[in-house]
């Protein structure tokens, strides 16, 4: 790196140095060896077509957070082709690769990079549009009518090895809530997995209430699938249904989401609270 500060000068015969934008950048490259989109729909064509076709499953809020991440990832790409214009110049071939291996411990992994950075840009314009077409000609939701019928929410994360699952059943005459959690031992074969599942009939209240924190917290706003716009791993799955007389509220995700996610919290509390009232473990 600092060799390459030390060129600089030479590099461009007399004219300016390299911006502190281009200093960092090949600063970042040489110490890791790589260089790729974080967004994931920005890392192939597959990806981003997958992600295209789905773009209906999404909140509006996510859609707002991906073109926030994608143009994020977009300027990353554009600050490493201006540093190989302005390392390389308008030279081409043999006489760029030059200079560009002046300034980068490994041409081919530099090369490699501006490539992938140039595949961004085509992605990020696609997706950008779909997006900004989306998010123009989206009806806004609103909340099912009727009474509320059913609810249910899972969570579950394999790595830790536990799963919760609350449902607050008024079908067919019901006015039943069930709390069913596992937590499985991993590491010892010799214990039993804890499992609890936990039923108490419940009033009309209950059921007006929830429907009531669902409206409240705008929780019929949420988008049908909740996928990271980055690689996570070891995370949560979770679910959600929720039924009325007149519609539903169905969604699922995994690491993310769901949207106003505050009131689902306030949902299942008030649940746990009403089937445990003294606490979990009376």
């Amino acid at each position: 790196m600092k060799k390459c500060l030390a060129l600089a000068s030479a590099l461009f015969m007399g004219c300016s140095m390299v911006s502190s934008q281009t200093t960092q950048v090949v600063k970042e490259l040489n110490e890791r060896g790589t260089w790729f989109p974080y967004v994931i729909w920005l890392q192939s064509d597959d990806k981003m077509e997958g992600y295209l076709r789905n773009i209906n499953d999404n909140s509006v809020a996510r859609l707002k957070e991906t073109l926030q991440a994608l143009d994020e990832d977009h300027g990353r790409a554009q600050a490493l082709l201006k540093a190989r214009a302005e390392i390389g110049g308008k030279r081409k071939g043999k006489k760029q690769d030059e200079r560009l291996a002046r300034c980068f411990k490994d041409l081919e992994v530099a090369k490699r990079a501006f490539d992938a950075a140039e595949q961004v840009g085509y992605r990020y314009n696609q997706l950008k549009r779909a997006i900004t077409h989306e998010l123009h000609h989206r009806k806004p939701v609103v909340m099912p009518a009727g009474k509320l019928m059913y609810f249910n929410y899972s969570i579950s994360n394999a790595f830790a090895g536990s799963s919760e699952q609350i449902i607050l059943d008024g079908r067919k005459g019901k006015h039943e809530l069930k709390v069913q959690t596992e937590q499985m031992n991993w590491g010892d074969s010799n214990e039993e997995d804890n499992k609890t599942a936990d039923f108490k009939e419940v009033s009309d209240s209950v059921f007006l209430r929830v429907r009531e924190m669902v409206e409240q917290g705008k929780l019929y706003e949420v988008g049908r699938q909740y996928t990271p716009d980055v690689n996570i791993t070891d995370a949560s799955n979770w679910s959600l249904e929720i039924v009325f007389e007149q519609g539903s509220i169905v969604s699922s995700g995994y690491a993310e989401g769901p949207d106003n996610r505050k009131a689902l919290h306030a949902i299942t509390d008030y649940l746990k609270t009403s089937i445990w009232p003294e606490g979990r473990d009376q």
